[in-house]
């Protein structure tokens, strides 16, 4: 039984790290004027201002660039070549996975270090020295412990399935149309 068990979660696991390798790069395209096209190898990803995510593995991508082309509706067009190499692509994976760990890590610490509970006392007064001495058995510190230990639970499976914090940010690509030069 113990051991069905361990081949089932180590079955899980090592699907979860596989469909973690599916990491995009994060773009925010801005153009002035606003309202121009973006588009990438001739497909339309969007309308500045605009979010754009490409997987790392895209056919979008060609020796390790994008070119972003802006189209304003004037027929006036812009291209800007971004550089990959540089720039770390993010796991969505990762952050959905970790994130229900933070949240109810940060939950449980909260409730441990709530002290407005000790204010309240239900009982009534002949049993208040008895309620008082259970009261400090410091439920509260394994409470905010348990809160910690969760919260760093997420953050390791955060780091094991590829998660980058500054890969969490779109990278800014804007366009200029009134520039005479390219920024």
């Amino acid at each position: 039984m113990h051991r069905m068990l361990v081949r089932r979660v180590t079955c899980l696991l090592l699907i979860v790290t596989q469909l973690g390798c599916r990491s995009v790069y994060r773009f925010r395209c801005t153009s002035y004027p606003s309202e121009a096209g973006v588009v990438i190898a001739e497909q339309m990803v969007g309308e500045t201002p605009c979010d754009v995510k490409i997987p790392k593995d895209s056919d979008l991508i060609q020796d390790g660039r994008i070119e972003f082309v802006f189209c304003l509706p004037d027929g006036r067009e812009k291209s800007k070549v971004v550089d990959l190499h540089d720039l770390e692509p993010s796991n969505p994976l990762a952050e959905i996975v970790a994130a229900p760990f933070f949240f109810a890590g940060v939950g449980l610490l909260l409730i441990g270090t709530d002290r407005s509970r000790d204010d309240e006392d239900p009982s009534p007064p002949h049993l208040w020295a008895e309620h008082k001495r259970h009261k400090d058995d410091d439920s509260g510190f394994v409470t905010g412990l348990a809160g910690i230990g969760i919260a760093g639970i997420g953050a390791g499976l955060y780091s094991l399935l590829g998660g980058d914090s500054d890969a969490l940010d779109a990278y800014e690509v804007h366009m200029d149309f009134d520039a005479t030069t390219d920024d």
